[in-house]
């Protein structure tokens, strides 16, 4: 997601960083009773004081259960591709003191939380497509990039080049390419490359700036938000994962941030301000409102959703012929 090709280094700079990326992420008890049948939506939120704290409901927002203690500054989580482990970025304990942000993960109920990345400044996580390794964006003074975290062998590897930033990275369920926002190009755009950072190529180039990607749970399209000049509000659009056949799916005045897809890639979840407060919503691929999620007492800050009936990285494409139909009116060729 800022300019080209020159080293990172200084306050300013960090702030610039900071700043792109927090607006394009941000753009609510007790020990888990939560079923794990049907599909659920994990999200991070403020609700009341205090820190935001990372909760569950159901798509239709029918039952809310908090699932961090409150110990911290969680947000932003994501599924593991089978279900069974959230990863958030948190600052908590003595990290606070000087706002270093681990990437955590914990069990689907809340329990077994441990960090797995050292800090600091980590952010913006997701989960190969064999849920053994994560991506994660580092945002820390003078090193700005996209690591890779084994987490078999706790190896931390950085995949980008440095002197460039890059961060916000998405791994696609079915392959080997990550999405990433990077500022190679001289502005914010978002591009793909390998799990190793290899053959990075740009998909979009414009003076406003792209970024929040997420990939579609079984084709080659992509969902982002994508910011007008001059500090417009976002908007969410979809493409192949070539840069061709771009759509715009959201106009509003409020900002619409943090496009996630449901399980069987026929709906996006996104959060939005439309109403007041970060709210989830959820659309259909015309962009049509299908529901509001999430209710006053929420403040979001990132969500994603799961579905044991559509895992991510496993079921063939041809199970679901709403989203093969759909794939079908785009030109869009299954993996």
């Amino acid at each position: 997601m800022a300019p080209a090709m020159k080293p990172i280094a200084g306050q300013t700079q960090r702030n610039r960083i900071v700043i792109f990326a927090l607006a394009l992420l941000f753009a609510c008890v007790a020990s888990s009773t939560w079923s794990q049948d049907g599909a659920r939506i994990v999200f991070g939120a403020y609700a009341g004081g205090g820190d935001p704290n990372i909760y569950i409901t159901t798509p239709d927002g029918a039952l809310f259960e908090q699932l961090t203690d409150g110990g911290g500054h969680d947000s932003f989580p994501a599924w593991s591709n089978d279900g069974r482990t959230i990863a958030f970025p948190s600052v908590r304990g003595d990290d606070k003191v000087d706002w270093l942000a681990r990437i955590y993960l914990m069990d689907a109920d809340g329990g077994n939380l441990r960090p797995v990345t050292e800090g600091p400044d980590d952010w913006g996580v997701t989960f190969s497509p064999r849920d053994d390794a994560i991506a994660y964006g580092k945002w820390g003074d003078d090193d700005v990039g996209v690591y890779v975290t084994d987490l078999g062998t706790d190896r931390h590897t950085r995949i980008t080049d440095r002197g460039t930033a890059a961060m916000d990275p998405s791994w696609r369920p079915v392959g080997d390419t990550i999405v990433y926002t990077s500022d190679r190009a001289g502005s914010y755009d978002l591009h793909t490359m390998a799990h190793d950072g290899a053959h990075q190529e740009a998909l979009t180039d414009r003076r406003g700036a792209d970024g929040g990607a997420s990939w579609h749970p079984r084709a080659n399209v992509i969902a982002f938000v994508s910011y007008g000049e001059g500090g417009a509000n976002g908007n969410v659009h979809t493409m192949r994962a070539d840069g061709s056949d771009e759509r715009q799916l959201t106009e509003h005045p409020a900002s619409d941030n943090w496009p996630r897809w449901s399980p069987d890639g026929t709906q996006i979840l996104f959060s939005s301000r439309r109403d007041g407060a970060n709210a989830l919503f959820i659309m259909d691929l015309d962009g049509a409102i299908v529901r509001k999620v999430t209710d006053e007492r929420f403040t979001v800050q990132g969500a994603d959703w799961y579905d044991p009936d559509a895992p991510r990285s496993v079921s063939p494409l041809g199970r679901h012929a709403t989203t093969w139909g759909w794939l079908k009116r785009l030109a869009t060729a299954a993996p």
